[in-house]
Order: structure tokens, then sequence, then C-alpha cells
């Protein structure tokens, strides 16, 4: 494990420990949302040397980011119990309160990458605004969050969401903070018949099984549904109308 190295006090967070469980390197969802990232900065071909993750949790996403792309990924967060699940790294583990603005990380990365962090602020536009100053000028931004305040459910109140999002306000977000949109697309298309599920099935579930219930791979029957469905989307030559989640990239403006 890397060491964490404390550059901001340990707070608590919006977010449910036991997910951190669930949400394996393995998991479909896991790799499904790597995949739709990975294509995408391929697709971008915006040259990478480090990378932040802001609200990297137990590291997954530097973990498989760093494996297949080949480039340094640092990560924060506040959670420092989250932190201390990570695996080794090329990059530093820090924890970190991106608003204490620490001058020898401001633009200091080609890229910052906020994978489903911002729907659990209350202030996503400020947060955002945060993250960006430690993104070089040039440098891009990949967000996922949860789409469609329609799809909001039990367990999005367990695991800490204040909203799912639309591109409409994604789009407001990248125009307030000066980003130029690359990419802003839907996918998971194929879940939404799950996620519908999902809402019904959690009311009757109390809310410490709901992460379990609500997110869990059941068993291999499942599994094996789930990532055909996985590789069947994946495979479309078309992008999704629609979907569970949203994914954006955008370009910070050069001074």
């Amino acid at each position: 494990m890397n060491r964490i190295e404390q550059l901001s006090p340990v707070t608590g967070v919006s977010m449910a420990d036991k997910w951190f469980e669930h949400a394996t390197a393995d998991h479909f969802w896991m790799q499904w949302r790597h995949e739709m990232l990975v294509r995408q900065l391929t697709r971008i071909g915006h040259p990478i040397k480090k990378a932040l993750e802001v609200g990297c949790g137990h590291g997954i996403v530097r973990q498989l980011v760093e494996r297949d792309l080949g480039f340094a990924v640092d990560g924060c967060d506040l959670n420092r119990r989250a932190l201390e699940m990570a695996a080794s790294s090329k990059g530093r583990v820090l924890v970190y309160d991106i608003f204490d603005r620490n001058p020898a990380l401001l633009e200091a990365y080609d890229l910052v990458l906020l994978m489903d962090v911002i729907e659990h602020l209350d202030d996503d536009l400020g947060f955002l605004s945060a993250a960006l100053e430690h993104l070089k000028p040039g440098g891009i931004v990949a967000i996922n969050v949860p789409a469609h305040m329609a799809f909001y459910s039990k367990y999005d109140e367990v695991v800490g969401h204040k909203r799912r999002y639309n591109m409409g306000r994604i789009k407001w977000l990248f125009r307030h903070t000066k980003i130029e949109p690359l990419s802003i697309a839907y996918w998971g298309l194929t879940l939404l018949p799950l996620l519908f599920a999902r809402k019904i099935v959690l009311r009757f579930v109390s809310r410490e099984q709901t992460i379990h219930t609500g997110f869990s791979e059941q068993n291999v029957v499942t599994r094996k549904i789930l990532r055909i469905i996985q590789r069947l989307e994946l495979s479309a030559p078309f992008p999704m109308p629609i979907g569970t989640s949203l994914m954006a990239f955008g370009i910070r403006s050069k001074k």
C-alpha cells in the first residue's frame, strides 16, 4: 500500500463506507465505467503524464487507469478509512481537501478525474471550480455522475447522493467553470429496467441492506447476465440516447 500523505484534516464525507466493500475492480459496473473512461480518453488523444483523482475513495479508478493507460494517478480524499483500502499505485495517496488549494498541487495535472463524486456535494459548482484549479490550462477534466432524477431512489439516499444529473446540468457546470465540452454522453441504457426494479424493491429493504441489495452482484448467473448486457451496449455503433449514468469530458481554457 502507498504511504498516505496527510495534507488536510480527516473529515466526514457524504459517502457510505459499505459501498466500497462491493465496488471491487471486477464488479461489472466498475468495469463498464472504466471502459467508457478509457475509450473516451483514447479518442480525445490528449497527452497525459500525470492525473489527479478527486474523491478517489479506495482507489479502484486509479488502479485500473494506471494499469491500462500507463500514467501515474494521484488520489485524494478526506476518508482515510477508504484510502487505507487502496492498493499500491504509481501515484501519491493524499488526505487532501481541494478547498485548501495547496500551492504545490495547483495547475499541476494534465487530467482531473471526478468519478461519481460531485453528486455527493451540496455545492457541486463550488466543488468543481476548486477541483479545476488543480488542472493545467489546456488540461482535461473527466466527470461521471448518476443520471436523471426520475431514477432517484432509496439507494441514492443511503449512498449519499444529493441529486442525479442530465446533460443540461453538466453543460451549465462547464459553462460556469469555463470548461469547453469535448464529449457528454449517457451510458447504461440497458440497465434502465434494473434501475426501475431496484427502486421498487428497495422500498421493502432495510437501510442497512440497501447497498448490498442495490449494488452487489448477487450470484454467478446474475454476474453473467450483467456482463452480457454490458458487452451488448459497448458494442453498439451509436451513443445512447439515455442511460443510468452520464460521463462528460471537457478542456480547461488556456490563459
